[in-house]
This record gives C-alpha cells, structure tokens and sequence, in this order.
C-alpha cells in the first residue's frame, strides 16, 4: 500500500507515477469531494465519486488538491466505465484540473447549500439546462448532493449556476 496527502503530493503527478508505472490498483482520496480511481496495467478503468461513476467522478475528482490517499496494489474495479490509457488520462485529468480553478474560487465549501437571493424573479426566461440545475436550488440540498443529483456533468452543472451566484441571484447558504 502507498499513502500520502494530495497538499505534499499533488494529485496529477501522483496520476502520472501510478499510470506509468503499469500497476494495477485502487486509488482512494479522502476528502468530501473524493472518491476511488482504479488502474488496471497502466489504464484508467473506472471511477467513483459519491453517486457518479465513469467520466462524472474522473472529471470531479480531477478538482482535488488536498485530502489524504491510499493505493492498493492489485484491487480489482468492480466495473469498467473509462478505457483510458496513461496519455489520454493525464491528459484529461490535466484539463480537468485546469478548468476547476475558476470555479473552486465561487464554490469552495461543498457542505454548504445554496438557495434563491431576494434579487431572484422566477420569471426570469432559464434555457433547460439552467431549469434542470436551478430545479436543485431549490431543494435544500449541499453543493456536493447537487452534484450527486445532477443529471449534468459536475463542472457543467457548477458552469451553469456560475453567472447566476456572480449576478445575485443564488447565494451560498
């Protein structure tokens, strides 16, 4: 087993080392936006955060940069929903990471809710990928139950509510 802090080892140079080394393993990140990763010879197999699976929990867990891991060599996916090889991989996950920045500024605390400001008009004209995450607003839920609830990809649905958080309509609870 390997452990460390994702503060002492950042997440995509951990990445890199476990995808070239041809390992088999899980990957395991605790932290509220954490999950588990597994590798199968080199490949990015499958991945889980909370409720998401495959692409969602990668592109989630891709917004980590502190929390404690551990990697289990030889732990088996329980299913396969990414077929990545290491280039792909690192460089997904390097694009991921990127594009969390803005939005780890405006949402850092995902235990918190978020609900409608007194500046919100419910007449406001919403296309349906804004109706589906406002729905979610309204609910009572944390950012991170949000997510788990979202038909949307994580980074869409926060991209989504974004302008509305930066305009006063929606405020973090």
């Amino acid at each position: 087993m390997v452990s460390g802090d994702l503060q002492v080892f950042p997440l995509l140079p951990v990445m890199q080392m476990l995808l070239s080394s041809g390992r088999s393993g899980e990957f395991t990140v605790d932290h509220p936006r954490g999950g588990t990763l597994w590798f199968e010879h080199g490949e990015l197999t499958h991945a889980r955060s909370g409720q998401l699976r495959g692409e969602a929990a990668l592109q989630l867990m891709c917004s980590l940069d502190q929390g404690t891991f551990t990697f289990e060599i030889d732990r088996q996916a329980p299913e396969r929903t990414l077929n990545l090889k290491q280039d792909m991989a690192l460089h997904r996950m390097l694009l991921d990471n990127e594009s969390w920045a803005q939005l780890m500024r405006i949402f850092p605390d995902w235990s918190r809710t978020l609900r409608f400001s007194v500046r919100w008009n419910p007449q406001q004209p919403v296309t349906r990928p804004q109706y589906q995450a406002l729905t979610l607003v309204g609910q009572g839920h944390n950012i991170r139950q949000m997510i788990d609830l979202s038909e949307l990809p994580p980074r869409v649905l926060l991209d989504i509510l974004r302008p509305f958080v930066a305009n006063g309509l929606i405020e973090v609870a």
